[in-house]
């Protein structure tokens, strides 16, 4: 029996890289959220997108060929920067900087996933993950799926996955080279790299020690479940090509990205996750709902304001989510069921995350080759779903000095008046809902 490597421990996480191990043999699968990940998508349809060209490029078979021989690819070119300066994000939660390293978990039910959205200024969006996975024969597979979304157009899917000795990993655990599909986890630049004949994507996104993030708090989470927020509403440059381009497309935008990792069968720990992403006007928002039937249901909001004035300007808090139901019912979701809203509350802040249209739902695990997914579907049955966002929160704004009510007003008036305006701050914000469902609402 492999020993459990503890993953809660700034420099206990990494495991030795092993390679593939001979006479691998088909162990019990269980179902993990981590492959539920594999298909992430954001459309502007109702319908599953398109997929790619090469949408089974997944997992390969182990022929008993050896490896091919595939050039290394070196982490980007990184414009300098100084790490030096002053902290301005400097999460409370997280008196270190976070490790963004993958940790290469032993033990079958093993997982971990990068998780990154990326809203662009062109108008297109782009939802990207990076998984290392134990499910299955052998250890350590990777599979990177990402969807990119132009404005009147079906998702466009693009994908790759390897087995261990297929696929690359730097000394450093921060460089994922898995085919055509590269992150690159250096600081002080983030780099996200998709070279596929037919589509390339070369996005570069802030990644300073000093970027607003944090770790997820352990009471927020289920046991031996770890979420790292690892950057949000980073400010992202670069360029994109999809098929139907006649050029590389030069686009600014923001980036989000969470790192996830477990030991243990993310099915039977969690029923539902949700993240929110948002931006508006120097605002930015993180936010994370997970529930596990009636005993668990945690929250969590990473935020931060440029707005002057706010005591509170960074907000990184416990916070509980009163779900809203959607009136009415429709029979095709039932099981799968969206809130209308959430109403959540935490210290002195509150707001509410309206939900709007939804851009897809879908089966994550119709992408995954068999025989993995006939395993698997037999103790999951997942969905995704993606729908915009509307984030509303109350912040406390600075108590200054009383000043002298003005001649028409005495001064009880003024102060209360004054008070009003000091003790609450509205923020509205934009945003994008992304649930995942491990298995029907009636299942659980």
């Amino acid at each position: 029996m492999r020993a459990s490597i503890p993953t809660d421990l700034p420099n206990a996480h990494r495991a030795p890289v092993s390679p593939a191990r001979s006479g691998e043999k088909w162990r019990t699968i269980t179902a993990i959220a981590a492959l539920a990940f594999l298909s992430i998508a954001v459309t502007q349809g109702a319908n599953a997108g398109a997929p790619g060209p090469d949408e089974h490029d997944a997992i390969e078979a182990d022929d008993g060929n050896p490896p091919r021989e595939k050039k290394s690819v070196p982490p980007s070119t990184r414009s300098p920067e100084d790490e030096t300066r002053p902290t301005r994000f400097r999460s409370p939660v997280s008196a270190a900087p976070l490790d963004p390293s993958a940790r290469m978990l032993e033990g079958s039910d093993a997982s971990e996933a990068w998780t990154l959205y990326v809203e662009l200024d062109s108008g297109h969006r782009i939802a990207q993950r990076f998984l290392i996975s134990n499910a299955g024969p052998g250890d350590h597979n990777a599979v990177a799926v990402g969807h990119l979304i132009e404005p009147g157009r079906p998702p466009y899917r693009y994908q790759n996955g390897r087995r261990r000795a297929r696929w690359k990993l730097s000394d450093d655990h921060l460089f994922l080279d898995i085919a055509a599909s590269h992150l690159d986890l250096h600081r002080p630049t983030g780099e996200l790299r998709i070279t596929k004949k037919e589509i390339e994507i070369r996005l570069f996104f802030e990644f300073p020690k000093s970027a607003l993030a944090s770790r997820v708090p352990n009471e927020r989470l289920p046991k031996d479940y770890y979420v790292d927020v690892l950057a949000v509403a980073a400010k992202t440059h670069g360029t994109i090509h999809a098929p139907w381009m006649t050029e590389p497309l030069e686009t600014n935008g923001r980036t989000w990205l969470a790192h996830t990792w477990t030991q243990k069968d993310e099915a039977r720990l969690l029923d539902r996750r949700i993240e929110i992403y948002g931006y508006e006007d120097g605002t930015s928002f993180y936010g994370l709902e997970i529930r596990r039937g009636k005993d668990f249901d945690r929250a969590w909001i990473l935020a931060e304001s440029d707005s002057a004035g706010m005591i509170e300007s960074l907000i990184n808090i416990p916070a509980r989510w009163t779900e809203i139901a959607r009136t009415g019912k429709n029979d095709s979701t039932s099981a799968y069921p969206v809130p209308s809203r959430f109403e959540f509350s935490g210290g002195s802040h509150s707001g509410r995350i309206t939900l709007g249209q939804e851009w897809l739902r879908f089966d994550p695990l119709a992408v995954i080759p068999q025989p993995f997914r006939w395993f698997i579907r037999r103790i999951t049955q997942p969905q995704e779903v993606w729908a915009d966002a509307r984030i509303g929160v109350t912040l406390s704004t600075a108590l200054e000095t009383p000043s002298l009510p003005i001649a028409s007003e005495t001064e009880s008036d003024s102060n209360s008046k004054r008070e009003t305006e000091e003790e609450t701050a509205e923020r509205s914000v934009t945003g994008v809902a992304s649930i995942t469902f491990l298995n029907p609402a009636k299942g659980r």
